[in-house]
């Protein structure tokens, strides 16, 4: 068989190598480099997050953490400086000038100029070095802090892949509160850029509160201590590193749980799962979002209907409809012709009449699904097998709850509920502010409150060990890892990297955004 020369043109030959598996050779160009992105709602502590991860990392496991990659100093770079102070028009500025940048160069434009960073430093190590090809056991971590939008973080994971660690930094209202005033800011300034900072309805704004739950570790700050935060940095990085045994708690367990339990659904809109456990956080029962059938339980695969021929979801009827969608546009339809029969409007405007109603709050309106919610179902499912031990218990849910589940909620006793995505259409708190609150201070209600630690996406990656990895064969002693030579478990190879990156820089120098640097043999001449 022959194998065209171009292929291993970049490949080395190695003598030694020659009796060695191939599963060896690839191994021996895997890349110790780390990076860490960092999210989350303006007032909480990023920098000081930013600020532990490099003195962890640095004097623990011997990395070089090169000086955090700020987003808001590179839209400076690319648009204009901005006055420290007064820090409400600082930052405001700063939004706008952000969106400007996204707005003529696209959305992902801010994670493209930070790959862009990366991209030279490694450049720039490779020729300091003499090396032809990207030396791989480099021990460096670059910390972008911090992104803001869904493509941001695309952009990421398709250069970085897993070599990427998103986490979502977190405080409760109050202490982004305080630590916003302390900044200078009036009460009403303080408000204004929170609202702003969760997400704008500009299609090239920025967005935290979309961009937060796709974290590969949620970091909940809610005091001023330094010691609780540095325990969990310590904890997330023996996960990354495989350095120490590390299992996980109840609360990771039970959203790990929800998370697959969203799986089962059919929804044509949203998948969500929902985990109920007691107060000392055993598993009761596990819900999803899906449509109830005659004599009890919901849809679900059946190995006698393999292909769904007696499914009678959503998905299967009418071609496949959100039955909720088509109530909506029928209410929709209905209230327009009212308007026309009353004069109240004319046959010429009725699209912009319809149109106009669909941007109401009825597009909000969930009435009309034939789903059973999924903290519903495991309410229900719950109060059948377990009974009394639902009251007091922990709910925990992918998605934060619908006033419609709050209600449930509150009925069965349920003390605290969890959730990785928020819900802007609930109305839980508004509706029930006499017996839900989303303070952490209020133990007298019901608590509804953001998840913390590690997400369902990496459970398994972090808490799966390999057969045999934790102890020695010879001796059955646990195995002792050196933290200066722990590797991530997550590693990637440093030869797809380049031409990955190279795609980003190419979009930016088309963007003149980049300049090109010149061989030296070529300004010569």
């Amino acid at each position: 068989m022959e194998t065209p020369a171009r292929a291993l043109k970049s490949v080395g030959s190695s003598p030694d190598l020659l009796s060695k598996s191939s599963t060896t050779t690839t191994a021996s160009v895997l890349s110790d480099e780390l990076l860490i992105a960092l999210c989350g709602p303006v007032g909480s502590p990023i920098h000081k997050v930013a600020s532990l991860f490099a003195a962890i990392l640095t004097d623990r496991y011997g990395y070089e953490v090169k000086p955090s990659i700020r987003l808001s100093q590179l839209i400076q770079e690319h648009t204009e400086s901005v006055p420290d102070k007064p820090m409400f028009e600082r930052i405001n500025r700063l939004i706008e000038l952000g969106n400007n940048l996204r707005q003529q160069y696209g959305a992902s434009v801010l994670a493209d100029l930070a790959i862009s960073k990366i991209a030279l430093d490694r450049e720039q190590a490779k020729e300091k070095s003499g090396v032809q090809r990207y030396e791989p056991k480099r021990r460096v971590c670059y910390i972008i802090d911090s992104i803001k939008n869904q493509e941001e973080y695309d952009a990421l994971r398709q250069v970085y892949r897993d070599m990427l660690y998103f986490v979502g930094v977190y405080s409760p209202v109050p202490v982004r509160e305080k630590n916003l005033l302390e900044m200078g800011m009036s009460l009403p300034e303080v408000y204004t850029l929170i609202d702003r900072d969760s997400g704008e309805e500009i299609a090239h704004g920025q967005s935290v509160r979309t961009t937060f739950p796709l974290a590969d570790f949620f970091l909940r700050v809610d005091s001023a201590v330094d010691k609780p935060l540095t325990q969990k940095i310590e904890r997330f990085l023996a996960l990354i590193f495989n350095s120490e045994v590390i299992t996980p708690s109840a609360a990771e367990t039970a959203m790990y749980a929800a998370a697959s339990a969203a799986g089962n659904s059919a929804c044509l809109s949203r998948q969500v799962g929902a985990a109920l456990t007691d107060a000392a956080g055993a598993i009761l029962a596990l819900g999803w979002n899906d449509v109830p059938k005659a004599g009890g339980g919901l849809y679900e695969f059946t190995p006698d209907d393999p292909i769904g021929e007696k499914d009678k979801r959503c998905m299967n009827l009418d071609g496949g409809k959100c039955f909720n969608d088509f109530e909506k546009h029928a209410i929709i339809e209905q209230i327009v012709d009212e308007l026309r029969s009353k004069d109240i409007i004319t046959a010429a405007n009725k699209s912009k009449a319809v149109d106009a109603i669909k941007t109401s709050k009825i597009k909000d309106l969930i009435e009309f699904s034939r789903s059973v919610h999924a903290e519903m179902q495991a309410i229900i499912q719950g109060s059948q097998t377990a009974g009394e031990r639902v009251k007091e218990g922990k709910l925990f849910t992918t998605t934060y709850p619908c006033h419609s589940c709050a209600r449930h909620i509150i009925l069965a006793g349920i003390k605290e509920v969890f959730y990785i995505e928020p819900y802007r259409k609930s109305l839980a708190t508004k509706l029930h502010e006499d017996a839900i609150t989303e303070s952490e201070a209020e133990t007298r209600k019901v608590r509804i409150l953001p998840f913390d630690g590690v997400s369902p996406t990496r459970y398994l990656k972090f808490f799966k060990a390999p057969v045999d990895s934790r102890k020695d064969g010879r001796t059955g002693l646990r195995v002792q890892k050196n933290y200066k030579a722990a590797v991530p478990v997550s590693e990637v190879t440093l030869e797809s990297l380049p031409a990955l990156e190279a795609i980003v820089l190419k979009t930016l120098t088309d963007k003149k955004l980049l300049k090109v640097k010149e061989p030296e043999t070529e300004k010569k001449s």
